[in-house]
């Protein structure tokens, strides 16, 4: 049977639309006159309905699938075969996938893999407790709805087409989702549950690095690796990961079945009892994303350094000892500037500065205006400060993903996307930065080529330069696809300083009005800092406040926007001569 088409009859279902197709099944919305509800249709491939075989396995397996009731598994409500269309029908689910939340290639908050996997594991264990082994458990498979509540689905069609045609399975079933297939699946071997452990592992190592550990240009060669290739430990993503949370990804991504974790509820136990260590031997350590935040208000969190009261008034506090590896995090919300910091040197700012929009204007602090909870980061290692002697200090095409600091917050994120830094605010008047190493110098000039994804004339970016162990303090100019711009000083624990026109905004016919790339360069050196776009050099001023210090590219969304979406290219750092 051809693609069913909207309005058409499924038995008792009206079809409304395909919303989904993949190796195995294509899926529609329908919808169900008797209870007045939509529902989800998969419908399998219409040969299989000329198989005997393959329709008695399918109303077995079906009415098995049919009768779990589990929280975390989307509940099948009816299965049957109509004028050669084999189908099951599911409860219809307005929602993402676990692979959406995935898909930039970042690592998820700690937290967030733990709710996640604790309702994976826990919807696994529950059908495995009733023999039925799921055979294609990969993140697109868990749904997610609004709320962030996970629903696994399409339990035991990879076992349906097994039985119905070994072709279908090998072309299918296996070729289809070859990140996540276990080496005993992969050669065809008899599977158990410890098969899914596998594949289980693989979600859970995607979650904690951003990546799956096994790739290649062929879903082939991805198979042969999961056989044969050694496992590359998470650590090799992912540095900073505790050695206990290591292990338990070790154990369960183990070659052989009998090496991995016996039941999903021995896994998920041990990785809560490394989560609990991870807790109180490492309070201070983020297991994830080092930039990860946590909600901007005075309310302590837990895995923090200590926090000041700033409802008292206190200033910045004093930075704990530091960090062996150097990956911790800040957030502060000082009388001028919230910070968040992370690896690498990534830093969100909820700031009281003056937001760019046309014409420039001016920002009145309000004396009376409290500041929020402060949360200091250890400092970084002393810096050193090279000579300047002409030469190229830093250039950096962002093909190596591994240079500059990442962030996957609420609030902001920082991506390394088609071999570009992306960097995004999702709140209005938010600053996020990020550093490529924490190396100071003197006497630079910085280029970068800019493009403005969101097309909002009031979001700026640009450079920052010279920025102080204090991270917080730093000079920066930036730039709006409206042509306003600013080089300004920020000082911790003050509100910013615009050093050009007067302490406010200004406007230049030079920069092109919403362009489709720019490119920024900042002079920073000699007690002068100048900004040019596009080669023009749109302004000067002296300031010897700080004379040496790190680098790096700053975004920040307007005043009237809640977002901002900026990629960064080609960046080069100079010595100036």
């Amino acid at each position: 049977m051809e693609q069913l088409q909207p309005g058409q009859m499924l038995g008792p279902y009206r079809i409304i639309n395909q919303i989904g197709q993949g190796g195995m099944a294509t899926v529609y919305k329908a919808y169900q006159a008797s209870m007045d509800r939509n529902v989800a249709i998969k419908v399998l491939p219409g040969q299989l309905a000329e198989s005997r075989e393959f329709t008695q396995r399918f109303q077995q397996e079906a009415h098995i699938i049919a009768k779990l009731e589990h929280p975390h598994i989307l509940p099948v409500f009816d299965y049957g075969e109509s004028e050669g269309v084999t189908y099951l029908v599911m409860r219809y689910l307005d929602a993402g996938t676990l692979r959406d939340k995935m898909e930039n290639g970042r690592p998820l908050p700690l937290d967030e893999i733990d709710r996640l996997f604790t309702q994976l594991a826990d919807a696994l264990g529950y059908a495995h407790s009733f023999g039925i082994v799921h055979r294609d458990l990969k993140p697109s498979n868990a749904l997610i709805d609004a709320q962030g509540n996970l629903f696994l689905t399409d339990f035991g069609i990879a076992k349906m087409l097994e039985s119905a045609s070994p072709r279908l399975t090998q072309t299918d079933a296996i070729m289809g989702t070859p990140a996540y297939i276990s080496p005993e699946q992969a050669q065809a071997a008899k599977v158990d549950q410890r098969s899914d452990i596998y594949s289980l592992g693989i979600i859970l190592y995607e979650m904690v690095t951003g990546r799956v550990p096994f790739v290649a240009e062929t879903p082939l060669a991805v198979i042969l690796k999961h056989v044969s290739d050694p496992l590359p430990p998470p650590s090799t993503l992912k540095p900073d990961i505790p050695e206990v949370i290591e292990r338990v990804i070790l154990k369960a991504l183990a070659k052989h079945p009998e090496d991995r974790f016996a039941t999903v509820g021995e896994f998920l136990a041990a990785w809560k009892r490394a989560l609990d260590e991870t807790r109180t031997s490492r309070p201070a350590a983020p297991l994830v994303d080092a930039g990860a935040a946590v909600e901007r208000k005075s309310t302590p969190q837990p895995q923090r350094a200590p926090v000041a009261d700033a409802r008292q008034g206190i200033s910045a506090p004093k930075a704990a000892p530091k960090p062996q590896n150097w990956t911790g995090w800040v957030v502060g919300c000082l009388v001028g500037v919230c910070a968040l910091f992370g690896i690498g040197g990534t830093l969100i700012l909820l700031s009281n500065l003056r937001e760019p929009s046309a014409p420039a204007p001016t920002l009145t602090i309000s004396p009376t205006q409290t500041p929020l909870a402060t949360l200091i980061l250890p400092p970084p290692p002393t810096l050193t400060v090279p000579p300047a002697a002409g030469e190229t200090l830093l250039q950096d095409d962002f093909s190596d993903d591994s240079i500059w600091g990442i962030l996957n917050e609420e609030t902001a994120s920082i991506a390394y996307e088609n071999n570009a830094l992306r960097m995004r605010v999702f709140r209005t008047n938010w600053i996020v930065w990020s550093t490529p190493n924490v190396e100071a110098y003197r006497n630079v000039r910085a280029e970068v080529t800019a493009r403005n994804n969101d097309g909002e004339t009031t979001t700026a970016f640009g450079i920052i330069c010279y920025q102080q162990e204090v991270t917080s303090s730093y000079y920066y100019a930036v730039v709006t696809p409206a042509g306003e711009y600013a080089i300004a000083k920020a000082a911790d624990g003050e509100t910013d300083t615009f050093l050009t026109n007067n302490d406010a905004w200004g406007s230049s016919s030079l920069i092109a009005t919403n362009a489709s790339s720019y490119r920024l360069g900042l002079d920073c050196g000699n007690g002068a800092l100048s900004l040019y776009v596009d080669g023009q050099l749109i302004d000067s001023v002296l300031d010897d406040t700080y004379t040496s210090g790190t680098s790096g590219l700053i975004v920040w969304s307007g005043n009237d926007v809640s977002s901002a979406d900026v990629t960064f290219d080609d960046f080069i750092l100079r010595a100036l001569e």
